[in-house]
């Protein structure tokens, strides 16, 4: 079983309040992600600005072309930004619940449907590869997804990317929408965070059959953000043995950088990164770390390039 992941720091992450990257360091990282091995890069937004396609340019010209995607609303203007740039790969996302087309398009779904009709025939005829966004597709009608799933199909899309806008899904549901979903088409997850839920709803995707899994470093993005492309990784790495083709240390190396150079700060116990992910205090698990690394953690953190920690108080005074 293989799973890509589509890591979107240089997109999502550029909407969290936490981060501003100047397009050097854009750059920067886009080629770090693509040196540990990420499979694909989600690394902005044509239609933003003059600039920002000037910036994709030069990815799009570079040795990892193949690994940039780039992301566009639903409209002709944005696809023809993104053929402009010469890039190979392009998502498009469409409001898919009624919440995002009445309340936010102020339109019905007929009106989608026929935007998709022409929109993506229109990117696959300039040798566009093709991921169509159902944005809020977790409070969508499900009888609406499947009808455009459908459509979506015939009109030649090559995948489809499930959009937990606002953080809802739970695991229970992401195993159902994906199972269906993904025996009808390639299926792209990309899951918010807003109850916590991102890695696990991110992890169960991949084991029902999700080919694509986005991530963004630290899980950076927009309100509480998406799911930690280093939780994730190491979840589908360590615990369940599938391979990501991501180099571990590497990636490691990398979230130091973005967090050196913009002065990042973090929750200490944040998994994984934090400085006490792999610090032990109590008598009882310091006595079992004495004997097994395997007693009281769930993988050697030198896989990281880390140290398991001790740390002292009240409760490390008795043995275990």
């Amino acid at each position: 079983m293989r799973v890509f992941i589509t890591d979107t720091t240089l997109r999502e992450g550029m909407q969290s309040a936490s981060l501003e990257l100047s397009y050097k360091e854009r750059k920067d990282i886009f080629f770090l992600l693509a040196l540990i091995g990420l499979e694909e890069i989600e690394a902005g937004v044509p239609a933003h600005s003059e600039e920002e396609r000037e910036y994709i340019k030069e990815l799009a010209e570079s040795q990892y072309a193949e690994k940039l995607i780039v992301w566009n609303r639903a409209n002709q203007k944005d696809v023809e930004h993104s053929i402009q740039c010469k890039v190979k790969k392009v998502e498009i996302a469409f409001p898919i619940s009624d919440i995002m087309i009445e309340e936010k398009l102020r339109r019905t779904r007929e009106y989608v449907l026929g935007l998709a009709k022409d929109l993506i025939p229109y990117a696959k005829t300039h040798g566009l590869y093709v991921s169509v966004g159902l944005e809020d597709v977790s409070r969508a009608d499900k009888n609406f997804v499947f009808k455009f799933v459908d459509h979506i199909k015939e009109m030649g899309a090559d995948r489809i990317r499930l959009s937990d806008t606002v953080g809802v899904l739970n695991p229970i549901k992401v195993v159902e929408l994906v199972r269906e979903l993904s025996s009808m088409i390639d299926v792209e997850v990309h899951f918010h965070n807003d109850f916590g839920m991102a890695t696990a709803n991110s992890v169960v995707a991949a084991l029902s059959g999700a080919k694509y899994i986005n991530t963004s470093l630290l899980g950076l993005g927009e309100r509480c953000g998406i799911a930690p492309t280093e939780e994730v990784v190491l979840y589908l790495e360590v615990v369940q043995k599938i391979h990501t083709g991501i180099d571990i240390k590497g990636l490691r190396q990398l979230i130091d950088y973005v967090i050196n150079i913009k002065g990042l700060e973090l929750e200490p116990n944040k998994p994984i990164v934090g400085r006490n992910a792999f610090t032990s205090k109590s008598s009882i698990h310091i006595n079992g770390l004495s004997k097994s690394k395997r007693t009281y953690l769930p993988f050697d953190p030198e896989i990281l390039g880390m140290q398991a920690m001790l740390s002292h108080g009240i409760y490390s005074k008795r043995g275990g």
